[in-house]
């Protein structure tokens, strides 16, 4: 999991938006509202078009390229992405529906069948200031898994665990499809091959990558 920064406000008129409900926000009804996509887009740009939990690809980076972008107020109709608005704190959902430091952008199945409604432990927040993916975690090249920083107390560990179950980190499909996506990237690095070829484009993933290099 990727450090998320959320500094860069490109929708800003959503933002506005959101500040004037104070502290009861309208019901969040997903993609009938009109801000949805200026939300969505700003937090694919911010995380570099991959889920924020698992770090599978979700969107081209045509699509959110800060010239999309027009006084505060995302410009393209329907954008291509796949993915799902997330609330991290499922709690915050009655009042806060619209609270963008709750939102991050994931992968639908991780949204829609498994993370759903679970309790959370900011620990893991991956747009927390002190949120450090280096600090907290390890990354097991073997099995192609995320675990707690050894390093931690046991209590940290055990909470970093629970949380890596709760955002669907380590399921077997994307353990699959991250093991497969870093296996070709090393091998064409072996090969000889430079980062300026498309086919090894690293797009994803890349936390994981960072920690077998």
């Amino acid at each position: 999991m990727q450090k998320i920064d959320k500094s860069n406000l490109l929708s800003s008129a959503y933002k506005n938006w959101e500040e004037k409900m104070g502290d009861r926000h309208i019901d969040y009804n997903s993609s009938d509202n009109q801000f949805y996509y200026d939300v969505v887009m700003n937090l694919l740009h911010c995380q570099r078009g991959v889920c924020a939990y698992t770090e599978i690809f979700l969107c081209d980076d045509n699509f959110y390229d800060p010239a999309q972008w027009k006084d505060g107020k995302y410009q393209i109709v329907k954008p291509e992405f796949s993915g799902a608005l997330d609330h991290f704190d499922p709690k915050l959902k009655k009042t806060q529906a619209w609270a963008y430091d709750n939102f991050f952008m994931i992968q639908k199945d991780i949204n829609d069948k498994h993370k759903r409604s679970q309790s959370v432990d900011a620990i893991l927040k991956p747009d927390n200031p002190d949120y450090d993916p280096f600090k907290l975690l390890e990354y097991d090249a073997e099995s192609h898994i995320f675990i707690a920083n050894a390093t931690l107390n046991e209590s940290q560990q055990i909470r970093i665990n629970k949380m890596l179950l709760t955002l669907g980190v380590n399921l077997s499909w994307v353990v699959k499809k991250r093991k497969n996506h870093l296996r070709k990237i090393i091998e064409a690095v072996n090969f000889g091959n430079t980062w300026e070829q498309e086919d090894i484009e690293n797009y994803q993933f890349f936390t994981s990558f960072a920690m077998i290099q």
